[in-house]
């Protein structure tokens, strides 16, 4: 037979698991007010994510790059580095992609390094898709990018459509810019 003290330390912990978790319910919501019913939207939410804002020098040419220049056309960003092990595995795809979606925009972000590194890896891999410079990473942490290469699509209105973490392939940058198309 269990000790009254045993007995009255489970019923403190029974008691403060259950506080914890209606605090935590109280705190989050509940199931019903974080899962949206299939198809359902928040009034005035749009059906894709929020609105990327991003410009800078590109680091081939010098020239302004901004998503205002790219107006009305799904935009596929990757954000990578000369560093990033994954990165030269999705060159290949990346060119591919670009030249076989000529009405699709494709921009890069070359972070955490600086443009001479950046014009290595495009000339190495012949990549000629715009590049902006984000040499002290500041534009990658804005995007939400947790792990290079990054790439994330579009909508002509420049909402987050997808997003994919890790080197993408071919079937991946079709299937990302049909989300993108869609949104």
């Amino acid at each position: 037979m269990p000790s009254r003290h045993v007995a009255l330390v489970a019923l403190v912990a029974l008691v403060a698991g259950v506080g914890a978790a209606a605090a935590g319910v109280f705190l989050v919501g509940g199931d019903e007010q974080g899962t949206p019913r299939p198809g359902a939207t928040v009034e005035g939410e749009p059906l894709s994510g929020p609105e990327v804002r991003l410009s800078g020098s590109d680091v081939t040419t010098g020239s302004r790059v901004s998503l205002g220049k790219l107006e009305d056309r799904p935009v596929v960003v990757t954000v990578w580095a000369s560093w990033c092990k994954g990165c030269p595995g999705q060159a290949e795809p990346l060119r591919r992609f670009a030249a076989a979606n000529v009405r699709a925009s494709i921009l890069t972000v070359d972070t955490q390094e600086n443009a001479d590194a950046a014009r290595a890896f495009l000339a190495e891999h012949e990549l000629a898709v715009p590049t902006i410079a984000d040499e002290d990473g500041h534009i990658a942490a804005k995007l939400g990018v947790r792990e290079l290469p990054t790439t994330i699509f579009l909508t002509s209105d420049h909402r987050v459509a997808s997003m994919w973490e890790g080197p993408t392939g071919l079937g991946r940058f079709k299937t990302g810019l049909a989300a993108a198309r869609s949104g």
